[in-house]
């Protein structure tokens, strides 16, 4: 294909030199290239933006850009224009609040914007609704009334009043007093609450308001204007002798149902029938016309342990009460009458919250009454030699030894083995536990509490040691002694040793075994 084209005259392209190129773009340079009289926008017409009509409206309803804070005379017409209560007007106007109340300084204020501007007399019945409380103020007195007929039935001195506002409603409050109100304006809710508490005592002059350790909470929610009581605990402080063992000190529950009742536990939920915190705190309840109890102890004793002396320091909580004020000598005696002689309950007063702290954390000495015996460490070479013996040679034996020939086989080699291998009598065991005094004592942990304790090496001291008594029976010593011991002594532990957790103990300075037979709480030196 032939893609020539025809031939054609076309002017020749000069190509010029650098230096004329040069005097060329100077004649141009100068020429006014560019310019022109034309307009290019003169077509175009400028439409104005409208502004918004509800804007527009509220600038106008607020003049946001004019008004000024009270207590400038423009800001009291704004706020009673815009329907303030005379509560509002009166803290936010700017005036002294000293021996005056709210609603006294707001109906002045409203008259002086009146005498200025006659437009105002109606601003109030215009706009019902005051924009910052709401018209709360308005529901004090009612709030009052709830408040008294919720306390009625309730023996209390102390009553303290509280306050749940919804956050919306907070915040556009101080939003709203920041920019319209006087600097240093009150806030909604102490004011409201001063009026509520004002309200409250001219209907009730012995009504005892506080600010701390109430206790009745009045909680008032000023979203649906309920009122709702927290009754806080009451407390009695006393001691508790324990004259029964097999009692433990707060309630157990039953280990099969968990506390829910089975015929194990005969449908009570607990594990013992009886326990100190019950003895003492379900009398109370009836008495008090209170829901529930717990127990705060000094400490607590093992279960087969009693509690003798003054007894130990308790408190008993009683939870949400109808009464307050009772004869402690009625409780004294209610409690121990219903006890039956299992325990007993002296020197109990009305106490406090703190004071559980301070029962709970002292560390308190104890005296403690133990009873133990002392028998020789097994010896299977000997027991061997003595099961190869019949019965009555076995007696022959006892009766030369003066021992009992009471008893089966079983019982005679045991009597035998442990008196014919100790050699501790009355003397050096006597000797040996009066060399215990002064000294402190490393406890790891018992075995026996080991599942609900932590591990650990406690360092413990006993005080003194005295009342040393021992006799033999059957040839074996009994010994009986009192201990007075630091707070947190393993006192069980450190007579027969744990097997070498106590060190030292005195079965282990015996190189004996030692049985704990009893113990006994002598007295707690606290208080």
């Amino acid at each position: 294909m032939d893609c020539s084209f025809p031939p054609q005259d076309y002017p020749l392209v000069k190509k010029m030199t650098e230096e004329e190129a040069d005097d060329d773009w100077q004649k141009y340079a100068s020429g006014g290239f560019g310019s022109t009289d034309l307009d290019l926008w003169s077509d175009l017409t400028v439409e104005m933006e409208e502004p918004d009509a509800e804007e527009e409206f509220a600038q106008l309803n607020t003049h946001l850009q004019e008004i000024p804070p009270a207590p400038a005379p423009d800001g009291l017409k704004h706020l009673v224009r815009i329907g303030i209560c005379d509560h509002c007007l009166g803290r936010l106007g700017g005036r002294s609040t000293i021996g005056r109340e709210l609603v006294e300084i707001g109906t002045s204020l409203r008259q002086q914007v009146i005498e200025r501007d006659n437009d105002m007399a109606d601003a109030r019945e215009k706009e019902q609704w005051c924009p910052f409380c709401e018209n709360l103020f308005a529901e004090a007195k009612v709030l009052a009334t709830i408040i008294l007929e919720g306390l009625k039935g309730h023996e209390f001195d102390r009553l303290q009043l509280g306050a749940q506002f919804p956050k919306d409603q907070t915040e556009n409050e101080d939003h709203l007093r920041k920019r319209f109100g006087a600097s240093g304006s009150a806030p909604l809710k102490s004011c409201l609450m001063d009026e509520i508490t004002k309200n409250l005592k001219e209907m009730d002059s012995d009504i005892k308001l506080v600010n701390e350790k109430p206790e009745i909470m009045a909680l008032i929610d000023l979203l649906t204007l309920n009122v709702s009581l927290d009754v806080r605990s009451h407390y009695i402080y006393g001691r508790y002798l324990k004259h029964e063992r097999g009692i433990p000190q707060t309630r157990w529950p039953c280990r099969s149902c968990k506390g829910r009742g089975c015929k194990k536990c005969d449908n009570t939920g607990q594990q013992y029938q009886h326990s100190i915190q019950s003895l003492v705190g379900d009398p109370l309840l009836s008495i008090y016309d209170s829901h529930d109890h717990a127990f705060h102890g000094m400490g607590r004793e093992d279960i087969d342990v009693r509690c003798m002396g003054r007894g130990r320091p308790f408190v008993i909580e009683l939870k949400n009460p109808l009464r307050r004020k009772v004869d402690m000598n009625e409780v004294m005696a209610t409690i121990n009458d219903n006890s039956e002689g299992r325990i007993e309950v002296h020197a109990m007063r009305d106490s406090q919250r703190s004071e559980v702290v301070r029962v709970k954390e002292t560390p308190a000495e104890k005296s403690y009454r133990i009873c133990f015996q002392v028998k020789a460490k097994s010896d299977e070479e000997g027991s061997e030699d003595l099961n190869a013996l019949k019965k009555s040679e076995l007696e022959s034996l006892c009766s030369e030894k003066g021992l009992k020939k009471s008893g089966t086989k079983a019982v005679l080699i045991e009597r035998l083995n442990d008196a014919g291998t100790t050699s501790h009598d009355a003397a050096s065991i006597t000797a040996l536990l009066e060399g215990m005094e002064g000294v402190t004592l490393k406890q790891r942990t018992p075995k026996r509490v080991a599942h609900r304790r932590a591990d650990k090496i406690r360092e413990r001291k006993v005080m003194e040691v005295s009342n040393i008594k021992v006799k033999m029976i059957d040839g074996v010593p009994q010994v009986e002694v009192d201990l007075r011991c630091e707070s947190g002594t393993y006192v069980k532990e450190t007579v027969h040793g744990d097997d070498g957790r106590t060190v030292p103990s005195v079965s282990g300075l015996l190189d004996a075994q030692c049985h704990v037979q009893w113990l006994d709480v002598a007295d707690i030196h606290a208080d």
